[in-house]
């Protein structure tokens, strides 16, 4: 396998240096920032207000996710981002410090993912502008191992600056309260003699998966 990226490094530049320049050149929306608009997202959610995930092409699956949370969460006020980027995007335009339209070869990514998860698709310390010489080192394709090395540097560097953060999600999601009712949600879908059991199988896999503990 031939792999441009190594051909670069350390040829012209030592591995160190651009990992390093990988993280001072990432866009983040400051702390102060965050712990408050984090603090909304969470109160917005209690409190049924409106909310936004990356949803499904699907219709009938865009809804079960609507169910879920409306079910689990008693929220029935989640939508669907209209571009699966907008309201991510707006985060960054009014905290980052910087506009969308002045920023070149910038592109948004999420460090932890899971945009399925109300509680990730928008929080701010899971949305960041990455300089887009790093696409091919981060997207999902990449499995190289400068690719698989780097990944595992960004994403330690991403849990080690917002780690309070993370450590208030995963307590949230790993209480007793709210994996019971998530069992209860899933259990009751399969005693549905009307629902498709193969469907909610699959709808089961990627909501576990959306909403386990980020570990790294």
């Amino acid at each position: 396998m031939l792999d441009s990226y190594e051909a670069l490094i350390p040829q012209y530049i030592s591995k160190e240096d651009f990992f390093t320049y990988a993280v001072e050149k990432t866009i983040y929306i400051p702390d102060s920032k965050i712990k408050e608009e984090w603090s909304k997202l969470k109160t917005k959610l209690e409190e049924n207000k409106t909310l936004y995930i990356r949803g499904s092409k699907a219709s009938a699956e865009n809804q079960m996710l609507f169910d879920f949370y409306k079910t689990v969460f008693k929220n029935d006020s989640i939508k669907k981002d209209p571009s699966n980027t907008q309201n991510p995007s707006k985060l960054m335009d009014e905290f980052s410090g910087y506009k969308k339209k002045d920023l070149k070869n910038y592109q948004l990514y999420s460090p932890f993912a899971k945009n399925k998860n109300v509680l990730l698709f928008c929080a701010p310390w899971n949305i960041v502008y990455i300089p887009k010489i790093l696409d091919p080192l981060l997207s999902d394709e990449a499995k190289t191992p400068l690719a698989l090395e780097f990944k595992e540097f960004f994403l330690k560097s991403c849990y080690e600056k917002f780690k309070v953060y993370v450590d208030d999600y995963n307590k949230k999601i790993t209480n007793d309260y709210f994996v019971r009712a998530m069992d209860d949600y899933f259990r009751g879908m399969y005693e549905n003699t009307y629902e498709d059991k193969a469907l909610v199988k699959k709808f089961e896999e990627v909501m576990y998966k959306e909403f386990s503990s980020i570990k790294v």
